[in-house]
């Protein structure tokens, strides 16, 4: 399936409901890239945020799907500690 021609407010709602039933929010400010935050069950204090997804990068289901997948494994990967600065 061709995503060509797909509305923003669909492509919104085709992520948000693949990433059931996790809560998903996507935004597009400057109409080029999306920003999705992703958390874990319905809170989004845990979650992640992946920026700078570009929608010329989304034509079809399998990109979607790729990406959804990213969202889950980032979010799924286990946090980086951070180092103290002497």
């Amino acid at each position: 399936m061709s995503l060509i021609g797909v509305s923003m407010l669909e492509m919104r709602q085709l992520i948000e409901q693949a990433c059931l039933p996790d809560r998903c929010e996507v935004s597009c400010l400057d109409g080029t890239n999306l920003t999705i935050r992703l958390g874990q069950g319905q809170s989004l204090d845990e979650g992640v945020t992946l920026s700078g997804v570009p929608l010329q990068n989304l034509n079809s289901c399998r990109d979607l799907v790729h990406l959804v997948e990213q969202l889950h494994a980032l979010r799924d990967s286990p946090p980086v500690p951070l180092k103290a600065i002497a």
